[in-house]
């Protein structure tokens, strides 16, 4: 295959049609990227510009339930971006003031910074006390526990099973809507692997409030495109465990797009019709020798 033609693609979540920052649609032109029927294009993606300024606390991950004396109620934490110190605090707070309505419990909580674990205690607790992360869209990582589990108080006290993790993700997926042949098994029912939009893996390289730099060195993350032309695409991301996640800044990345032709197929289609333009002209020959062999009266 031989690459004739190569543009481009420069693009930027704020220049979206449709759709937020993480989950966008784009219109394109449609004589920008086409290519004739003998042709084939492909899309390579060079490089990502992210901004890390996400929250470590979001909608997906804030909320746990906790049982009191018997009675079960939901806590939810405020969404933000916190450090495990911060965090300490602010747990403290929204245990106690949702407790407030309930067991009336005043919760106290520490953080063993060379554990990285919490302890949570209670004053004069009665009855049945837990902690339960019932799903996967739960704190369970930033309060250190195992997903879908439930941890109860022995006596007044109950401390991390797990290190505490304040990272949101480890790393980013970005998807697009083109088909590929990637495989993933969270692509499907997560029981076995399926075919993926996951279009690339970006991981996250550095601290917070600066930018993720991601250069493409080796064409790994290259799309075959099946359409001849490609007027709209969709991109969105999400974190490693492809959950949701809220971006609060635009990202930019450069996408490459080749149009290729089969150089084996085009000579032997070229040699074809020589060959025929050869046949043709011995036939004619022939015909006309006849012609001088055995001239009409």
């Amino acid at each position: 295959m031989k690459v004739i033609d190569k543009q481009l693609l420069f693009i930027s979540s704020d220049e979206r049609d449709s759709g937020e920052i993480a989950n966008f649609n784009l219109i394109m032109p449609p004589h920008l990227l086409t290519c004739q029927p003998h042709q084939r294009m492909r899309m390579v993606l060079n490089d990502v510009v992210l901004p890390y300024t996400w929250y470590n606390v979001q909608e997906t991950n804030r909320h746990f339930e906790v049982t009191e004396n018997g009675q079960s109620h939901t806590v939810s934490l405020d969404v933000g971006s916190y450090h495990a110190i911060q965090l300490r605090t602010h747990l403290a707070s929204k245990l106690t003031t949702a407790s407030a309505s309930g067991a009336g419990y005043t919760y106290t909580v520490t953080f063993d910074e060379v554990a990285s674990k919490f302890s949570f205690g209670i004053d004069s607790p009665v009855g049945v006390n837990l902690f339960t992360f019932s799903t996967s869209k739960t704190a369970y990582k930033l309060l250190g526990f195992e997903k879908g589990s439930t941890s109860g108080f022995l006596g007044s006290g109950l401390t991390s099973t797990k290190a505490v993790s304040m990272l949101f993700s480890d790393a980013l997926y970005l998807h697009c809507d083109l088909l590929n042949t990637n495989v993933d098994k969270r692509a499907g029912d997560q029981t076995s692997f399926h075919l993926s939009t996951a279009f690339a893996k970006i991981p996250i390289n550095t601290s917070p409030f600066n930018n993720i730099i991601f250069i493409n060195q080796n064409d790994d993350y290259m799309l075959n495109l099946t359409d001849r032309r490609v007027t709209e695409l969709r991109f969105w991301v999400s974190t490693a465990e492809h959950g949701e996640i809220a971006l609060n800044d635009d990202f930019s990345f450069t996408l490459k797009v080749e149009v290729l032709e089969d150089d084996e197929k085009t000579l032997i289609s070229q040699n074809t019709g020589l060959a025929e333009l050869l046949r043709l002209q011995l036939l004619q020959l022939h015909l006309s020798a006849q012609n001088v062999r055995n001239p009409r009266d």
